[in-house]
């Protein structure tokens, strides 16, 4: 009897255990680009002052994207200078922007280092005149 109890016990807190893992979220990766990006604008005397931080998909990536820092940069500067002022006040031109950056990003990534992982985009602050 005291099998049957013992083998029962060790189901129901297996089976807990492997609940808890399963709702455990991922641990989130994140790279602060640095320093903060200026750029002008499309337009007329408009600039755009962001910082950005990329959510990776693995530790294995940040390396990666530490390697290729400057193409990541490179690459940032040019998206984010096509933009006018006018899209840059609106939520949607925003979100936008940081969904193409996404994107872009990881089409960067694959040309030069064979490989992709960016999940997401924050821009942490983000300032346009």
């Amino acid at each position: 009897m005291r099998f049957i109890i013992l083998l029962c016990s060790l189901f129901v807190f297996t089976s807990v255990y492997a609940a808890d893992e399963e709702n455990t979220p991922p641990v989130a990766i994140y790279y602060k680009l640095n320093p903060q990006f200026v750029v002008n604008l499309q337009g007329n005397k408009h600039y755009l002052r962001t910082t950005i931080e990329l959510q990776l998909e693995n530790k294995d990536l940040k390396s990666v994207v530490e390697e290729h820092d400057a193409v990541l940069r490179h690459t940032l500067i040019f998206l984010l200078s096509e933009n006018h002022a006018e899209d840059m006040r609106k939520i949607q031109g925003r979100e936008e922007l940081r969904l193409t950056a996404i994107k872009e990003l990881n089409k960067a990534l694959k040309k030069y280092a064979k490989k992709t992982g960016i999940v997401n985009v924050f821009f942490t602050t983000f300032v346009y005149k």
